[in-house]
């Protein structure tokens, strides 16, 4: 258990952890632009993305630009807990 605070206060855990955060960041961020995107190229929505998030945030309320978001979110976790799990069995060895 020792090599998780050395871990951390390393410069490696340090920009890991940071990546990690960026990465959920930016799923965060993008994930509406991305939902505006699919809707935009549905055939069933026409016009400009403005338009479209007018319509989706009035009709479905702004949660509704970030439905779906949760399977994206948990590969970031996933890959988090590989690496973990892959850095502590390269340790116990």
């Amino acid at each position: 258990m020792e090599f998780w605070p050395e871990f951390l206060a390393s410069s490696t855990g340090k920009e890991f952890v940071a990546g990690g955060f960026g990465g959920t960041a930016g799923i965060i961020s993008g994930y509406p632009l991305d939902t505006l995107r699919v809707m935009q190229q549905n055939s069933f929505n026409t016009g400009s993305a403005f338009s479209i998030l007018r319509n989706v945030v009035a009709n479905e309320g702004p949660t509704a630009l970030y439905r779906g978001m949760a399977a994206p979110l948990a590969s970031v976790t996933f890959q988090v807990i590989f690496f973990f799990f892959l850095l502590s069995s390269l340790n116990s060895h």
